[in-house]
């Protein structure tokens, strides 16, 4: 017969003589919230504090209860229409009914008076699972008719909190399955708290301290006491981010904690949500997640080191002497262990299997990496002893030919419209970077000069003759600036796609500010590539609007981590050598240069308007359009919007075939105060300025 385990500790210390004289506040907690055990009592003080939150928010809807009528902000004629689907199966009057005005308001005083029920005592377990399954309905007739709108972390964590505790009423004659219970929900508690803080460590603006004083400007959070105290001193504000920060990511060790440092833990939440409440008001916060932590004193009590403690060694010898003299016996007999012929084998056994399974791994990235390879539309050539990829088109003609620089973390296969779309007697090509699309990846970012070398020899490896027309977009118009000055006899004109200005990032305050977000685009897109979860975001999706074959093979390699990191490096190598490569002079003034502008972008960023017009002021020849409906990524990778990219690289092939190849002497350049401006009428959605 296997002895009974200790009692569970109680909730709160009481003296020995307690059952036969309480003290009036202990009888009087007992009444409150006092349970029939130690979990019971947990939940019941989880309905109490869910409930006063609850109510109070139902109160407040009723005060404002014109917004949810039909001419009001939340209107049932608008809100249906964000309605789940199978909710029509119920039919459009039973709806009508419930989620129409007034019939809504009914609802609400529904949740008032259930949520009071659950607050005052007397109910039994029965009448309080009743009482909290009706609040999981409400709550979620409510998040729904709202359609969204109105609602944070509090509001589903309140359901969460009612669901749970519906869920053990059902249990009520097993303990297991009530302890999960508790412990699923502190878990997911400590989630809410982690991944809140992790969201914010791989923020920019919460890193450097900047969201503070913006999230307490607002009318909405704000406040603009502790504001003007965060305004004046970046210290305080990076300091109040980064307790933040930590504090929410610490929160879990709340369950493994010594006791005192798990109390503490649970009083700093405590405090952080009555700050929220006092400073941003968040009140609800206050009484969702703080009705939480009786679970976590539970579990917390059950996986700390005094339970691990009474478990193996007897409480009044915990902390003795000879408890650590013990553990450093065990220790000695494992290492002991671990120098016998057994141990050895087991050890050497687990660093095999280790090895085997990242020899495994690395060769299903290398079968994963040959299938690829093996469905890339183009070429793969070998250069300088490294592969890359190539879009090679009607290469054998004679030139001008049109060379494409792709953007940043964009294969080859983005310029497929573009190249669609040029005169199929026209010889092109574009090509991936180290690391990009099909192309071997590189030890190191290149530097402006290594890319300029390589681009020529792929070009010659190629066979596509010279004078070249380099296509630049975004991030690839430094590089074609960074090629016309190593090799000016190569290239006969310029075209500059919503390129990146090499002193955008220095010039522009909102490129500046926006430079850390990019940055962290890089970032989690290749974390969801790690994992798998790029499928399901919205720049594979852009991809795959490219003529087919090239959309789905775009999509599936763009879904691969290498590619995200590697333009990381690549944004991180522009800010160090690309852009200041890029700002020396180009040699020669009458080069063609046609400059094509997202308007999307210079509505984002007017100063982006003046960048442009100065990449056009690079050469006496030039032109300039603005794509009024483009956005910097559609300029190239939507039909409609690649023909205006064909019709500037068009302009710049023929200026360059007239006369500005490098082995005949060039006309000389029209004098500015006699510039002539083509006639030629502007397309409806472009603004275009022509220099010759």
């Amino acid at each position: 017969m296997t002895p009974a385990g200790p009692p569970p500790p109680a909730p709160f210390p009481v003296p020995s003589s307690a059952a036969s004289a309480r003290l009036p506040a202990g009888r009087f907690a007992d009444r409150f919230y006092g349970g029939r055990d130690d979990i019971d009592t947990v939940f019941r003080k989880l309905e109490l504090l869910t409930s006063v939150g609850a109510t109070i928010g139902a109160v407040e809807q009723l005060a404002t209860a014109d917004t949810l009528a039909d001419d009001g902000l939340f209107a049932w004629p608008v809100m249906r229409l964000r309605a789940p689907m199978w909710w029509r199966r119920v039919g459009e009057e039973r709806l009508e009914k419930v989620f129409g005005y007034p019939g809504i308001v009914g609802l609400v005083q529904t949740r008032a008076l259930t949520g009071l029920g659950l607050v005052l005592p007397g109910a039994t377990r029965a009448q309080r699972g009743v009482l909290a399954a009706t609040m999981c309905g409400t709550a979620h007739g409510l998040h729904t008719r709202m359609g969204g709108f109105g609602l944070d972390g509090s509001d589903h964590l309140t359901f969460l909190n009612y669901a749970v505790s519906a869920a053990e009423k059902a249990f009520g004659h097993d303990p297991r399955a009530r302890e999960m219970l508790v412990r699923f929900l502190a878990a997911q508690v400590c989630m809410a708290y982690f991944t809140s803080g992790a969201a914010k460590l791989i923020s920019p603006v919460w890193r450097d301290g900047t969201a503070i004083p913006e999230i307490f400007r607002t009318s909405t959070f704000g406040d603009p006491l502790f504001f003007r105290a965060v305004r004046d001193r970046p210290w305080l504000a990076k300091s109040v981010a980064w307790a933040t920060i930590l504090g929410e990511m610490a929160f879990p060790l709340v369950l493994v904690a010594p006791r005192p440092v798990a109390r503490g833990i649970l009083a700093a939440g405590t405090a952080f949500h009555l700050g929220n409440a006092r400073f941003m008001g968040l009140n609800r916060f206050v009484w969702s997640y703080c009705s939480t932590y009786p679970a976590l004193a539970h579990v917390s009590r059950s996986l700390g080191p005094r339970a691990r403690t009474a478990a193996n060694v007897p409480a009044a010898n915990a902390a003795s002497p000879t408890s650590y003299a013990a553990t450093a016996a065990t220790a000695r007999r494992l290492l002991r262990a671990a120098a016998t012929p057994r141990g050895a084998a087991v050890a050497a056994a687990g660093t095999g299997a280790a090895l085997l399974a990242g020899a495994a791994v690395r060769q299903a990235n290398r079968v994963r990496d040959a299938r690829l390879r093996r469905d890339a539309p183009g070429e793969l050539l070998t250069v300088a002893g490294r592969t890359v990829h190539v879009m090679p088109r009607n290469s054998a003609a004679d030139g001008p030919s049109v060379v494409f620089e792709n953007g940043l973390a964009a294969p080859a296969t983005q310029w497929g419209w573009v190249q669609r779309g040029l005169d199929p007697r026209t010889p092109s090509a574009a090509y991936d970077r180290p690391g990009i699309g099909w192309s071997d990846a590189a030890d190191r970012p290149q530097r402006p000069d290594e890319a300029a070398d390589v681009l020529a020899e792929t070009l010659r490896t190629l066979g596509l003759g010279p004078p070249y027309v380099l296509v630049g977009h975004s991030i690839g118009g430094l590089l074609i600036r960074t090629f016309a000055r190593r090799h000016p006899e190569l290239v006969g004109g310029l075209v500059f796609v919503d390129a990146t200005h090499p002193e955008q990032f220095v010039r522009s305050p909102r490129q500046r500010e926006a430079l850390p977000w990019i940055r962290q685009r890089m970032t989690t897109t290749g974390l969801q590539a790690a994992f798998g979860l790029l499928r399901y975001s919205s720049r594979p999706q852009q991809m795959s609007g490219l003529p087919a074959p090239l959309g789905e093979a775009t999509a599936r390699i763009v879904r691969r981590p290498r590619l995200w990191r590697t333009a990381r490096e690549e944004l991180a190598e522009s800010q160090r050598t690309w852009c200041p490569d890029a700002r020396q002079p180009l040699p020669a003034t009458d080069t063609p240069v046609a400059v094509v502008t997202a308007g999307e972008t210079v509505r984002s960023d007017p100063l982006h308007a003046e960048f442009q017009r100065e990449l056009a002021l690079l050469s006496t020849v030039s032109r300039h359009d603005v794509v009024e409906e483009a956005g910097h990524e559609s300029l190239v990778l939507d039909e409609a919007h690649a023909a205006h990219v064909v019709r500037a690289v068009e302009w710049a092939r023929t200026r360059a075939a007239q006369g500005a190849a490098r082995d005949v002497p060039p006309k000389p350049a029209t004098k500015a105060g006699t510039a002539q401006t083509e006639t030629k009428k502007p397309a409806a959605d472009s603004a275009r300025g022509d220099r010759t």
